[in-house]
């Protein structure tokens, strides 16, 4: 199974570019940790991180992970600063091997398919530099510039919890397509509004959340061997949405709705 490393920049002692109360370490940790659920979420695929909270990490000890785990693939998170805006990806400036540089067209391309005209992010291109956490690892590797803490238009978009999710969703899918993953059977998260060893009362539910329209089906399935039908009032991939269907059908004095996920 394939290892990806990804490496929040900065932390601890270590702010990195700051923007009044905003701090770089923050973000780049938040965008991390979106990556690393995607991944995990979605593929076959180990996933280690330089770190988990707030501490500080020396660059060597950083790569040293990423060595020493024989990492397939090394991806570090950052936030720009310099008055500029938008997104660019950074591989090493010297010698780098075709699935380094294959690896920075698929992830750049896809980040910004995600939030290019979404969010309106300038592209600021695929760029090479001497950085040591592209230098110094053995695989592939690439960082990633995340907007510019000290422009406030990139600042506000930080700030969005949609935009972070979109935007960990989309390195995470890059690093995906670029290491070829194998996708993981589609979970979702399904509101169960009851569950019935009688089958006529599982219409009369479902009757009920139709008449209230709240769109629903019967599934039969087995447990312990014994059958039972679930009346499912919806399957949704973000579980903020099977939260919000969940008290909708409370709402009906239905107290026996839960959400199931698989």
């Amino acid at each position: 199974m394939s290892l990806v490393v990804i490496d929040p920049g900065h932390g601890g002692s270590d702010s990195g570019a700051v923007s009044g109360s905003y701090r770089e370490k923050d973000f780049t940790l938040q965008i991390a940790q979106k990556v690393r659920d995607y991944l995990l979420n979605h593929y076959h695929v180990s996933v280690m991180m330089t770190r988990t909270s707030d501490t500080t990490i020396s660059l060597s000890k950083r790569t040293d992970i990423a060595n020493q785990n024989a990492a397939d693939y090394f991806c570090s998170i950052h936030i720009n600063a310099g008055g500029g805006t938008g997104w660019e990806s950074y591989i090493y400036n010297g010698t780098v091997s075709s699935i380094t540089l294959k690896a920075q067209d698929i992830i750049h391309a896809t980040v910004m398919d995600a939030i290019g005209s979404k969010y309106g992010v300038r592209d600021r291109g695929q760029k090479r530099a001497n950085f040591h956490v592209v230098r110094e690892t053995r695989m592939p590797a690439i960082l990633l510039e995340n907007l510019f803490i000290d422009t406030s238009r990139d600042l506000n978009l930080l700030r969005n919890n949609s935009f972070i999710q979109d935007l960990g969703q989309a390195i995470g899918l890059g690093i995906a397509k670029a290491l070829n993953l194998s996708k993981k059977d589609a979970k979702y998260y399904k509101v169960i509004a009851g569950s019935f060893r009688n089958l006529s009362n599982a219409r009369d539910r479902e009757a009920y959340l139709e008449s209230n329209k709240i769109q629903s089906l019967i599934v039969q399935v087995e447990v312990d061997g014994q059958t039972y039908y679930r009346v499912q009032a919806g399957a949704f991939q973000s579980k903020q949405n099977a939260e919000a269907r969940l008290a909708e059908v409370k709402k009906l004095t239905i107290s026996d709705v839960y959400i199931l996920y698989e």
